[in-house]
């Protein structure tokens, strides 16, 4: 019988195995290149080129004459729209130039405008308003001498004696309805100080009524002996301008200015009054224009009369006191005589004992 073979030697022989079907990975998104087709064919997609475009391109720089002025043009407008100027931004000297154009008025109005400009008026007021009354107002100026302040004398004994209640009783007596009575507390009270006190107090008022002048308006009459409450807070108000005035050389200034419209008012209602057949002083447009009493120091009508109550500004046209006429100019009294004066009060109301006997 024949030997019968291993069983696993006849089994039918097994079948290669089969690999399962590979599932391509999933494909990166593909650039606008890979997509593309060159000659009609589609190319394979290449992993070191499979990556997203990124665009690094840049503006080139200009460089010329032309385009620095205009880049140089843009950052002065944005410069001057984004920092205001001020007074640092300006030179001195063309800002002092300007100052010194200008009127009273004016810098009071530049000081309000803000803090920096309030600080400059305040440093440098005193000597712009010195240059400007040099310049505008040099006749009223000389008419119109400010009183000496007592702190300002340097002699402590005359201080004293000016101080003290003798000399200063003396003008407490003196009231006028329309003038402020001196602080002899505080200004000197002897006769030229006396009257400088009171003519700048009459330039206050005198400014104050000359819309009711203008208009053919009454001036409100005051009775012998009363003293209605309007008037006294008018001359409160008066005295307190007219100390500034001494104190401060713009306020000064200011006074002076507000006299001399005042005066070229008054000239113009009196040359249209034809019942006033005085002589007038010569007014003319450019004058008014020029705001200067250059004018005022032709020839022209004296001041003789003093106005002692407000019924006198109706026919009141240029109050220049402490001048005259003499040899075809105004001949002004002299600065000195406040020296004089307080020396005599001082000898006639504190007399050194036995110098009298000596001198005798």
């Amino acid at each position: 019988m024949p030997r019968v073979a291993d069983r696993k030697s006849w089994r039918k022989p097994a079948a290669p195995p089969v690999e399962a079907p590979q599932t391509p990975p999933e494909a990166a998104p593909r650039s606008h290149y890979h997509t593309s087709q060159h000659h009609g064919h589609h190319h394979d997609p290449d992993p070191a080129l499979d990556v997203e475009l990124v665009d690094h391109t840049e503006r080139l720089p200009l460089r010329s004459k032309r385009t620095r002025r205009l880049e140089e043009k843009l950052a002065r407008k944005k410069r001057t729209a984004t920092t205001p100027l001020c007074l640092e931004d300006m030179p001195f000297e063309i800002l002092d130039a300007i100052l010194l154009c200008c009127q009273p008025r004016d810098l009071f109005a530049m000081s309000r405008v803000s803090k920096g400009y309030r600080d400059f008026i305040k440093q440098e007021g005193s000597r712009i308003a010195k240059s400007i009354i040099e310049r505008r107002y040099p006749c009223l100026a000389a008419c119109f001498l400010r009183p000496v302040l007592l702190e300002n004398i340097q002699d402590l004994g005359v201080r004293r004696h000016m101080g003290h209640p003798k000399v200063t009783s003396r003008v407490k007596g003196h009231m006028f309805h329309h003038i402020p009575t001196i602080r002899g507390e505080l200004v000197c009270s002897c006769p030229t100080c006396y009257h400088r006190w009171n003519a700048l107090g009459l330039l206050v008022d005198f400014a104050h009524w000359q819309d009711f002048l203008d208009k053919g308006e009454a001036i409100p009459r005051i009775a012998f002996g009363r003293r209605p409450v309007w008037n006294k807070v008018l001359l409160n108000r008066n005295m307190q301008v007219v100390l500034k005035g001494i104190r401060d050389p713009l306020w000064y200034a200011r006074i002076l200015e507000k006299h001399l419209e005042s005066t070229t008012r008054a000239i113009r209602r009196q040359v249209l009054n034809k019942s006033n057949k005085r002589q007038h002083y010569r007014l003319t447009d450019q004058d008014l224009q020029e705001g200067t009493d250059h004018f005022l120091e032709a020839e022209g009508p004296p001041t003789i009369d003093y106005p002692f109550h407000r019924d006198s500004y109706y026919m009141l046209e240029a109050y220049l006191p402490n001048r005259s006429w003499i040899d075809g100019k105004w001949v002004y009294l002299p600065a000195s005589l406040h020296e004089r004066d307080v020396a005599g009060l001082i000898n006639s109301l504190f007399p050194v004992p036995g110098k009298e006997e000596a001198e005798g």
